[in-house]
């Protein structure tokens, strides 16, 4: 098992990890989502071109994330791997990359996952409102000092 760069080849098991997390992610929001998958996803697609993008490789991809300029864009790890420490790895990751420190926005419903930025040393610092899918979530801002 090992964090390690992406390759093209790994696209398609991104796309389904990015399918299966972000549901997760938006699943407490007071609205249904319609989940655009991330290659038929412009804006997305985009940010996910421009970033340096890691997964976590055990023979399969079980988790990805992606970073630019000091900012988390992305940790996904796919529901049947997580609590398996895929996410800490991939973070972990990240954060040696990161000698500025490390900023993200994560859904303020998401409990779960605001919880493991929290363990992980993130601090609240600010809210944000963006829209996905022509709806406003609710983030919340956090960030990590380098250590």
């Amino acid at each position: 098992m090992a964090v390690r760069p992406y390759s093209e080849t790994d696209f398609q098991a991104v796309c389904r990890i990015y399918l299966d997390a972000k549901r997760d992610e938006l699943a407490f929001e007071r609205s249904d989502f319609l989940i655009t998958p991330l290659d038929q996803d412009a804006a997305i697609r985009a940010a996910f071109n421009e970033s340096a993008v890691l997964v976590f490789d055990s023979g399969e991809i079980l988790g990805f994330s992606a970073a630019f300029d000091g900012q988390l864009r992305a940790l996904f790890v796919h529901s049947s791997a997580r609590g398996r420490g895929v996410g800490a790895a991939l973070l972990n990751a990240v954060l040696a990359e990161a000698p500025q420190g490390l900023s993200l926005n994560v859904a303020r419903s998401n409990a779960g996952a605001r919880r493991f930025y929290e363990e992980n040393g993130f601090a609240a610092v600010g809210d944000i409102v963006r829209q996905y899918g022509g709806q406003d979530v609710s983030y919340l801002q956090m960030r990590r000092e380098s250590m």
